[in-house]
């Protein structure tokens, strides 16, 4: 882990700042996806919804949920 953690820094000097950013909507539904069809790659999620591999994998790996106010 510390291999990839060195590598994602390395990457990302400056902090992870996507492009493109999906709504909480569509996040939900890219988790939703991958959960009922788990042949669905990173790779291919990022095609459907035209963003990044890496910010599908970090969507996937989140755990994170809006509040009631948000």
């Amino acid at each position: 882990w510390k291999v990839q953690k060195a590598a994602l820094q390395k990457k990302f000097d400056k902090g992870w700042a996507p492009l493109k950013k999906l709504s909480p909507k569509a996040r939900n539904w890219v988790k939703e996806l991958h959960r009922s069809v788990p042949e669905l790659t990173t790779e291919r999620l990022s095609e459907i919804f035209m963003t990044s591999p890496e910010a599908i994998r970090r969507i996937l790996s989140s755990k994170w949920t809006p509040s009631p106010e948000e």
